[in-house]
């Protein structure tokens, strides 16, 4: 049960918090019996009537107690002193129906029928994502309704024994860790923002403007929070789809189609984690750019090719004019940009299509990104940059997004110090633009030289990898000796000291994970490695942290850090740039 809460602004939080949430599952309750009754009459002809019936009266009581509970709340003159008891009720009642679903996950799986099998599942699934919505007001409704339900789906299909279900069950699992980290962000965020308004409540016109603010973050955050969990449940279900009709695919073009459709469902979960990410670095003021000299149109060539195919599948026309032209920028914050203002433009072009084009302009090379599309209000443009806003009309619901596109093109161009511009008419569309410092063409043909030797020197290298999760482990080592590198992996840093001191080869370059238990980090673990051998070593730290002390620390040692889950594709190119500044050094 969820422990007292002694502070009284503590206590506040709380109640306000759940004050809404009561009113919720009062007018819900009718409806949520609904869900368990389509479970009876779907599994009828499969299961004892008698377990069903029991099954469903008792689900029943704990929906009605729920019932009465809210509905005596909302009679009672409930204070934040005198709630804790009608929240104890709210979670007990809570964790008794969660805990009937979780009976359910092994009562009612069908070996026998593959429709009832992803019928139960996909209800399991939906349940469990979608109480996140509940945690984001008090963790401990999360913690005892919907993570047992992820939990005991998962624990289900491992006891199958077979692979597909295997798979199916590392994917819930990702699924309920990703879910309670993404509950704790918001749930963060919330009761954050709430503290800072009692905080001040002993100035009372600031107490007025401050709620007022408040609520209006506390609404956006709400609004979204439906397509948030929409769009983690979207992908999920796709992949138990597709993992269920792999096991009877017997042609190897099909299966080269399904996990094409497999890499796409985990693409759009990565996105939605990158955006996450990217916000808590900008949170924790950690992003320190890294300036280098090359030719935008390159860059900018590349993305049209990476966002091609959204164009032509909402039939728009994706066109770049752009010169040959050297800019000084950092080129992964300019990207990252740049993604963000392409896909937000396509986001909300229904006809017509977008330019991306960059000109000359004195030392500077201005960049703008128009679009024919639904266009911007005057009075909700600075509205659009706010986290967690989202413009109406959007081209595809399905990649809606969290809101953040815009906010973090803005306070990326303040970091790196481009005046950001917005011109937009209503039914016309938007054109955003920016100036970015010309670059030296010579610097930048250097660094493509330099690219290229150190491309093939990479392979042989020797790479220590320390990371204590051995799944984790395993796949890099299998990755990276498939890329033709000689790998040492250790599980604790302990082990990677005892075989360099006993006369191993030392490495050219070690990746660590940032966090690696028993109160070590990947910074010292390099650090004593580096010490211990004597010599310049390329260091690497991988990470899923998203607390800003940890991102904080990890940028303050000076190593290049890689967020998780890494793509293939950006994990070889930091190798390759860190062993080659080695090489230079």
């Amino acid at each position: 049960m969820a422990r007292t809460i002694r502070d009284p602004i503590e206590r506040q939080i709380t109640f306000d918090a759940l004050a809404p949430h009561f009113v919720t599952m009062r007018e819900w309750s009718a409806f949520t019996v609904l869900v368990p009754l389509t479970v009876v009459l779907v599994m009828w002809q499969w299961q004892p009537p008698l377990l069903l019936l029991g099954w469903f009266l008792l689900l029943l009581l704990g929906i009605y107690a729920r019932f009465v509970l809210t509905r005596a709340y909302r009679k009672a003159e409930v204070t934040p002193d005198t709630a804790e008891p009608w929240h104890r009720g709210l979670l007990a009642t809570s964790v008794y129906c969660g805990l009937l679903w979780v009976a359910a996950a092994f009562l009612f799986f069908v070996e026998a029928s593959a429709p009832h099998q992803l019928f139960l599942v996909t209800l399991l699934v939906t349940l469990g994502v979608g109480s996140l919505s509940s945690g984001t007001h008090w963790l401990p409704l999360y913690y005892g309704y919907g993570a047992p339900i992820l939990l005991a789906l998962a624990i289900k299909l491992m006891l199958l024994g077979e692979l597909p279900y295997m798979a199916l069950a590392l994917m819930v699992l990702a699924t309920l860790i990703a879910t309670v980290a993404f509950t704790r962000k918001l749930n963060g965020i919330v009761r954050s923002e709430m503290r800072l308004h009692y905080q001040g409540a002993a100035l009372a016109e600031e107490l007025q403007q401050q709620s007022e603010a408040l609520q209006e973050a506390i609404h956006a955050k709400s609004r979204v929070l439906a397509t948030a969990s929409h769009d983690l449940r979207q992908p999920l279900h796709a992949l138990s789809l597709f993992i269920d009709a792999l096991k009877g695919v017997e042609d190897e073009r099909e299966k080269v189609r399904v996990f094409g459709r497999i890499d796409q469902s985990l693409n759009a979960m990565r996105k939605l984690f990158d955006a996450l990410f990217d916000m808590s670095r900008l949170d924790a003021n950690v992003v320190q750019p890294e300036y280098s000299h090359f030719d935008v149109a390159t860059m900018l060539a590349g993305l049209c090719e990476e966002y091609r195919d959204t164009a032509e599948r909402h039939e728009l026309q994706l066109r770049m004019h752009v010169p040959d032209v050297v800019v000084l920028a950092d080129r992964a914050l300019l990207e990252r940009i740049m993604r963000n203002l392409i896909s937000n433009a396509l986001r909300y072009t229904h006809r017509g299509g977008v330019l991306i084009s960059a000109r000359r302009r004195g030392s500077q090379v201005l960049v703008q990104v128009w679009d024919t599309g639904v266009g911007i209000p005057a009075d909700r443009q600075e509205q659009a940059f706010t986290e967690f806003q989202q413009l109406q009309h959007c081209n595809d619901e399905r990649d809606k997004g969290l809101g953040f596109g815009l906010a973090i093109v803005r306070r990326l161009c303040a970091l790196l110090d481009y005046p950001l511009q917005l011109r937009s008419e209503v039914g016309r569309g938007s054109v955003f633009s920016f100036s970015v410092p010309q670059g030296n063409p010579q610097l930048a043909r250097r660094v493509e030289q330099g690219q290229e030797q150190s491309s093939w020197r990479a392979a042989g290298k020797l790479i220590l990898v320390i990371d204590d999760d051995r799944n984790v482990l395993n796949a890099m080592e299998t990755l990276l000796k498939g890329w033709r590198f000689s790998v040492l992996s250790c599980e604790h840093l302990d082990d990677a000291l005892q075989v360099l001191r006993s006369g191993g080869r030392a490495p050219d370059l070690v990746l660590s994970d940032l966090h690696l238990g028993d109160g070590v980090n990947g910074v010292a673990a390099i650090a004593q490695i580096r010490a211990l051998i004597d010599r310049p070593v390329a260091g690497l730290l991988v990470t899923g942290e998203t607390s800003r002390e940890q991102l904080k620390r990890a940028e303050e040692s000076g190593l290049k850090l890689l967020h998780k889950p890494v793509r293939p594709l950006e994990l070889r190119g930091a190798i390759q740039h860190q062993l080659s500044l080695v090489a230079v050094s």
